[in-house]
């Protein structure tokens, strides 16, 4: 891009004027005429009279904008003010613009555009001292615009103005249009642009880029000695890569690398307590388990004892009872052979008197004696006939009652028969005894009075026969409707129907308990677990209590309360899934394989390929998963893999054509199927809400299942006195016994009177034998004496035994009373810790107790004592290690514990089962999602810092040595055909590796040459050679050094590619050796300043990237222009910048000089300044400016003929002088 055209409006004292440029420009004049300010503000559009960019006045060693010793230097301010000399052309506030029109050049793409800057400027005249300052400043860049001299200096009827500055932004978006009329606030912003349009970019460059070409333009505009050419080559041609914000970056991350490991080995020394801190309180309540198990166990031990000692006391008391029952059957025996004995004597005494009936009466006596015994016989089963009958009375008035109940009648149709409600009533109303009193009538003497028996006998037998049938009636065999075989009887049916009743009840009960136990475990904040997945977690803890099992829906939350019941619906049983360590899984799912029956049914999920399957997938807008909060990063990382793509949907409309979808109402579609997938309140399970929403819902189902039990309670309880009141019904010969009884009355009374009818006589008396049978009577009566004293000593016995007996059974009692306390105290663990097993332990307990001796006993005694101490030091452990965690903690992760005052009882139980939870919630929300998610991110973090210390720096620094190295290779092929001055000098760059960095630059070719690069490459995995090693432990160490300012200005510099070659320029003539510009003293100012030139060319089309793209700025501006070249060595610095190069040259030079150059140049612009007639402000002179475009063809024809004409005056003076000598 060549300039085009320039506009000066209030610049200096450089009238308001438009310049026409052309390929060489040339400004001359007299000393102080104008021509550096006309330069000043070309370089003001290319710099912005940016701080450290600009050089006003350059040619008059004016290198720096501030002042040195009270020196007043050029600003903005001042040219736009007029200022010369100290006094000022415009002395009011005054709006100045430069505005420059760039135009393409052959070859190149970019479109013409203006870059404007509009100042304003006023004159402070406080202090004594006039100061130009600055109030306003405009940077504008119209793309594909050329703005004229008359977009600044408007003229209307009556005069001439120059647009105000606060103006003309709207006016010429107006003209143009708003996307024609850039406007930039900054000079950084500006400048980015303005070297993104000269090259044809619609964006804006880097900051460097912009601030290198700005700088590198406002160089060259003076010839200034190169003090050392390493780093004129290394600074000026060379652009710098700027490694600061990736050096920066990587360091952070580096840090932050360690940072986070350091952070993560605290956390992980932190679950480290954690998890000693939850053993120590999960032993703590096992071992406490274990001590209210075994007070249990010896309770029941000595329930046992006290038991079996009852029963051996009772055994002794049976015994006793028994030698007291030989010793009546003794006596009784005695006292019959003593009646023997008697009745012998009374036989011989009638035979002494010699009766001869005697005999006769002795047998009918017997006949009568027996008759009385079957008499005493049938009036013992009168009694209990009559006793029957009673029985069968109550019953039957009580089964009549319970035939009203239609519930009873439902469940046995058979009991509704009219029949057997018939039978029932004539068995209330007549089947009883009537009048007669048995009882009473059994305790008279009923030999001569037998009309009672004979007037009920008829009434009895009515009364026997309904009872009978009756009895039948429910022992029966019924035969089924509609079959032929028979069926069974109603006592059976009752039967069946009991234990229909009963199992009922008994079930009702069980759910009523595992509702219980339910609402004990989500009061306790816990899950209720299916029974399978309960096992498989038990055999995963005994098996490999390192995999750390977990249940999914502990560590899952629903946002929102309306998506509940669907959310946990469409999962189903996947809810249960076992979380485990992923290097555990596959023997977790081997030990769950193993398990009998259905209880190998758990799910083991996949957390490590979860976790790289969520990471690929991206969820929709409308994911449930969304609605889902985690404790646990397993769990979100295997609901996203697997349920991700379950979207929300509004209808069952639009669920019809969604591929996986759920409504907030309980619908899901997947596998091209809908379906109802809603749950009751009951069966929630993810988070907090949702378990007092399943505690509230299961309480409600307790109390319907309570009165479904009552209720079942009450019908069993009907059918059981039902079915006992018909086992009570026996069938009855209650008249068969009167009768009997009524023959047995006639014979005695037929006995009675033959006894009454014998005449008995006196006989002769046997004294012999009378003797010997008393003597017999008093040995009799002698045992008998005998037998009533071993009475009293066993019924003495019998009062010791049974007061024995009463202290056992009272001490049963006690230790009965002491076994249900510790069965209590059990199940009181249980509402605290459900996972308790209270039924199974109280089992195993009787059975060690039923087997325990007293040595086993004694031993308890002792591990009792040893589980005191467990305790004790379980409890003081679990208290240093959370002090310690507190000590180390977040405040949000601290563990209140406070509640052991001392004694170790249900109180600190109930306080450390709770103290467990809290232990277990913080260490799985550090391990299993903090942990996880900072693993995680320190992976991602290694993973960006690898890809950013191979990438954005070594390969940066790599590829920008080789690009340097192309460069001076570049610069060489565009000087190896130029010659300059009559030595026909040449110059050639050149450069050589420095030892400190070359360590460095085959560090970075190694790692670039890595065969993983690309892809996920750790940096410190990479095979290195041994010098390699030692460079990156080198970087790293720098990387993470605390002084961070020290350790990225030596990054820095280690970052800066220019630094590793030394560079040289050298100077070739025909003949000689080379010569090294950096040791080359002895030439002339010309010859010094010619490779001056050569070099800061190759500067400036470095710094606008002539290299790159297909559109430059291509202008150059140089201040008092080869001041130290001779003719020659000029035009041919001329010819090289604007041939070779193809740079527009506008170069400054005083008139006097500027003869030898007019062949070449295509436009000047001669600069005058002389006196005014007019002040103009606090000046008495103005600037005129001649503007010329030359005809470079004629202007060379001419200076060819004034040559020759020089020539060959000069020759003709050569003769003259000669013919004079001669």
């Amino acid at each position: 891009m060549f300039l085009k055209k320039f506009i000066f409006v209030n610049w200096g004292n450089i009238p308001q004027l438009e310049f026409e440029l052309g390929p060489i420009n040339l400004l001359s004049g007299g000393n102080g005429s104008g021509k550096t300010t006309a330069a000043d503000a070309i370089q003001t559009i290319m710099t912005a009279a940016h701080e450290n960019l600009f050089q006003y006045n350059p040619g008059q060693d004016e290198t720096t904008q501030r002042g040195r010793g009270g020196k007043r230097v050029r600003t903005l301010a001042s040219y736009v003010l007029g200022c010369d000399d100290g006094s000022y052309a415009r002395l009011d506030p005054s709006d100045g613009y430069l505005a420059a029109v760039f135009h393409p050049t052959k070859g190149e793409s970019a479109e013409p555009f203006t870059a404007v800057i509009g100042v304003r400027a006023w004159l402070d005249a406080s202090g004594g001292q006039q100061v130009a300052r600055q109030d306003d400043l405009l940077f504008l860049i119209l793309p594909g615009e050329e703005l004229a001299l008359a977009h600044f200096v408007r003229d209307d009827s009556t005069t001439t103005y120059i647009t105000p500055l606060d103006k003309i932004h709207k006016l010429l978006i107006r003209e143009f249009g708003q996307r024609r009329v850039q406007k930039y606030d900054t000079k950084k912003t500006y400048l980015r642009r303005l070297y993104a349009v000269l090259r044809g970019q619609h964006d804006s460059v880097s900051e460097a880029e912009a601030t290198a070409a700005a700088r590198a333009f406002s160089r060259f505009m003076a010839y200034k000695p190169v003090r050392s050419i390493n780093d004129f080559v290394a600074r000026e041609i060379l652009e710098r890569k700027d490694l600061g914000e990736a050096i920066r970056s990587i360091s952070g991350q580096l840090k932050t690398i360690h940072a986070m490991e350091r952070d993560a080995a605290r956390l992980v020394e932190s679950i480290g307590i954690l998890e000693n801190a939850e053993q120590q309180a999960s032993h703590y309540i096992q071992q406490w388990i274990e001590l209210n198990s075994l007070d249990f166990t010896l309770a029941q031990y000595d329930y046992l004892q006290r038991q079996r000692d009852y029963i051996k006391a009772k055994k002794q008391q049976s015994d006793y009872q028994r030698q007291l029952k030989e010793n009546e059957t003794e006596t009784a025996l005695a006292e019959q052979r003593l009646q023997q004995i008697h009745e012998q004597r009374v036989q011989l005494e009638a035979q002494r008197l010699g009766i001869d009936a005697l005999q006769q009466k002795d047998e009918l006596e017997q006949q009568r004696e027996q008759q009385q015994k079957q008499l005493t016989d049938i009036a013992r089963q009168l009694l209990e006939q009559d006793n029957s009958l009673d029985r069968n009375l109550q019953a039957t008035k009580a089964i009549e009652k319970d035939l009203q109940d239609a519930g009873l009648m439902e469940a046995l149709p058979l009991l509704a028969d009219l029949q057997i409600r018939q039978l029932a009533r004539s068995v209330v109303q007549e089947g009883g005894r009537g009048e007669l009193d048995i009882s009473a009538l059994l305790q008279k003497d009923l030999t001569n009075d037998l009309s009672p028996l004979e007037l009920h006998l008829d009434q009895a037998r009515a009364a026997q026969r309904l009872h009978n049938q009756w009895h039948e009636q429910w022992h029966k065999q019924w035969r089924q409707t509609g079959s032929s075989a028979g069926g069974s009887c109603l006592h059976d049916q009752l039967a069946k129907l009991m234990h229909k009743r009963e199992a009922r009840y008994q079930q009702l009960k069980n759910q009523c308990r595992q509702k219980q136990q339910d609402i004990e475990r989500l009061q306790a904040k816990q899950v209720n677990y299916p029974l399978y997945v309960t096992r498989a977690l038990e055999a995963i803890l005994c098996d490999c209590p390192q995999a750390d099992p977990r249940v999914l829906c502990d560590h899952v939350e629903v946002s929102d309360p309306r998506w509940q019941m669907a959310i946990e619906g469409y999962l189903g049983m996947a809810r249960f899934s076992i979380i485990v360590d992923a290097d555990h899984e596959a023997e977790a799912i081997r030990i769950v394989r193993r398990l009998p029956g259905r209880d190998n049914r758990a799910r083991i999920i996949q957390g490590g390929k979860a976790q790289r399957d969520a990471g690929h997938s991206t969820l929709p807008a409308g994911s449930i998963i969304h609605l889902l909060s985690f404790s646990h990063a397993t769990a979100r990382h295997y609901l996203t893999a697997s349920y991700g793509n379950v979207v929300q949907v509004p209808s069952a409309g639009e669920l019809r054509q969604t591929r996986r979808g759920l409504t907030a109402d309980g619908m899901g579609a997947g596998g091209y199927s809908m379906f109802r997938c809603d749950l009751p309140d009951s069966e929630l399970v993810f988070g907090v809400a949702a378990r007092e929403r399943a505690l509230k819902a299961t309480q409600q189902e307790l109390t319907r299942l309570n009165d479904e039990w009552q209720q079942a309670n009450d019908r069993m309880q009907q059918a059981g006195q039902l079915l006992e009141n018909v086992k009570k019904l026996q069938p009855l010969d209650y008249a068969d016994a009167i009768t009997r009884m009524l023959e047995i009355h006639r014979e005695l009374q037929t006995l009675e009177n033959l006894l009454a009818q014998l005449d008995l006589s006196e006989h002769k008396d046997l004294d012999d034998k009378l003797t010997t049978l008393r003597e017999q009577g008093q040995q009799l009566q002698q045992q008998q004496g005998s037998l009533k004293e071993g009475k009293g000593e066993l019924q003495e016995k019998m009062r010791k035994t049974g007061k024995r007996c009463e202290a056992l059974a009272d001490e049963q009692e006690t230790t009965q009373q002491v076994v249900e306390d510790c069965e209590q105290n059990l199940l009181a663990i249980a509402t605290e810790w459900p996972n308790l097993d209270t039924d199974a332990r109280l089992a195993t307990a009787e059975k060690e107790a039923d087997a325990m001796t007293a040595e086993a006993a004694a031993s308890a005694a002792n591990y009792r004592q040893e589980i005191e101490r467990n305790l004790h030091s379980l409890e003081r452990k679990m208290d240093e290690a959370i002090q310690k965690h507190n000590q180390h903690c977040l405040p949000g992760d601290a563990i209140v514990y406070h509640s052991f005052n001392g004694n170790y009882d249900a109180v600190l139980f109930r306080a450390i089962c709770g103290l467990q939870r809290d232990l277990d919630r913080v260490f799985n929300r550090l391990k299993n999602n903090i942990l996880v998610e900072k693993y995680d991110n320190l992976r991602q973090l290694k993973e960006s810092f690898n890809n950013a210390f191979v990438t954005h720096f070594c390969h940066t620094i790599h590829q920008a040595i080789n690009d340097g190295k192309r460069q001076i290779e570049q610069l060489n092929k565009e000087l190896q055909h130029h010659r300059f001055g009559d030595d026909r000098e040449g110059f050639r760059f050149d450069s050589d590796w420095i030892p400190e960095f070359r360590d460095y630059a085959r560090f970075f070719e190694e790692v670039i040459k890595q065969p993983g690069v690309g892809d996920e490459v750790d940096l410190f995995k990479m095979a290195l050679s041994t010098k390699s090693q030692k460079v990156r432990e080198e970087l790293m160490q720098m990387l993470l050094d605390e002084d961070e300012h020290r350790a990225l200005r030596e990054l820095d510099r280690i970052g800066d590619y220019r630094n590793y070659r030394k560079y040289e320029i050298y100077k070739e003539v025909a003949d000689k050796e080379p010569i090294a510009l950096s040791e080359y003293g002895t030439g002339s100012g010309g010859q010094l300043e010619t490779p001056a030139y050569i070099i800061r060319s190759a500067a400036i089309t470095s710094a606008f990237r002539f290299a790159t793209g297909n559109s430059h700025l291509r202008m150059v501006l140089v201040d008092e222009a080869f001041s130290k070249m001779d003719e020659t060595r000029s035009r041919e610095v001329i010819d090289y910048l604007t041939r070779a190069l193809g740079l527009q040259l506008i170069f400054i030079m005083p008139t006097s000089k500027c003869g030898p150059f007019m062949d070449l140049i295509s436009n000047e612009f001669v600069f005058a300044k002389c006196p005014s007639e007019q002040p103009r402000g606090q000046l008495h002179t103005r600037v005129l400016v001649d503007r010329k475009q030359c005809n470079t063809e004629k202007i060379q024809q001419l200076w060819a003929n004034h040559k020759r004409t020089v020539y060959q005056q000069a020759e003709l003076d050569f003769m003259d002088e000669v013919l004079a000598a001669e």
